[in-house]
């Protein structure tokens, strides 16, 4: 199986990418914390793409990405960084990146970046995901709640309107930010679950009157899903195909 070394000192950040690279390109992800470390795997086993964040401390991205190219010219790199300036876009351009793409990264936008870079520096074309029952249920469509379940997204109450294993529709009357990453927590069969989701579309849904006569926006939030753990998709799959008894 192709192989992606993952380079971020922040785990939450290492664990979403690292999720993307098995999940969506069907990839295996090598995952390190520190430049240094990821200099030293490169020596004893090879890989097909680097993701490598710029702002880490001790050597940074930048100084990783030099080295990478010194000692291995046609490695693709790309760098996922949440810095906002555009000095470190162009260095890393400049020291030999193949593309530059910032946190928190659009997944689909990620996607795009891998498999042009790959195809573009090796001639290869990405593998299809793997196909297993899990994955099947990932790509099934959401299913409808009954009744509006309540939620917490980031600890601020919302309703849960429908569901699947990728991620949920929310609904609130606090606007959300799409491409933000936020705790969304709810409880299926008494246990509380708690999942990090990112919100993809936004959208206001309608009017509500409020006390005093105040109107307030009620909107409507998709959230895909990152990360969810073995035993809370258990948990959602189950719940899921109780719903559709």
């Amino acid at each position: 199986m192709s192989k992606v070394l993952v380079v971020d000192d922040d785990r939450f950040f290492l664990a979403i990418l690292g999720d993307f690279v098995t999940n969506r390109l069907g990839m295996h992800p090598v995952l390190v914390q520190d430049g240094a470390s990821a200099l030293a795997l490169l020596e004893k086993e090879p890989v097909d793409l680097v993701l490598l964040d710029i702002m880490m401390p001790g050597m940074d991205g930048l100084e990783v990405l030099q080295r990478i190219k010194e000692r291995h010219p046609s490695l693709p790199v790309i760098m996922v960084t949440g810095s906002e300036l555009m000095e470190h876009a162009i260095a890393a351009l400049r020291e030999g990146a193949d593309d530059f793409i910032r946190k928190p990264p659009d997944i689909d936008e990620l996607e795009f970046s891998v498999t042009r870079v790959l195809t573009k520096v090796r001639g290869t074309k990405l593998p299809p995901p793997p196909r297993d029952a899990a994955s099947e249920r990932r790509r099934a469509a959401r299913l409808r709640l009954r009744l509006r379940a309540p939620a917490l997204l980031q600890l601020r109450e919302v309703s849960l309107i429908d569901i699947s294993l990728s991620g949920a529709l929310v609904e609130h009357t606090e606007p959300v930010r799409p491409g933000e990453i936020y705790h969304l927590s709810f409880s299926v069969e008494g246990q509380q679950l708690q999942v990090l989701g990112r919100a993809v579309r936004a959208f206001a849904s309608h009017h509500v009157t409020v006390a005093g006569g105040e109107r307030q926006i009620v909107y409507r939030t998709g959230m895909e899903f990152l990360g969810v753990e073995k035993n809370v998709a258990t948990l959602i799959a189950a719940y899921m195909d109780r719903l559709r008894k």
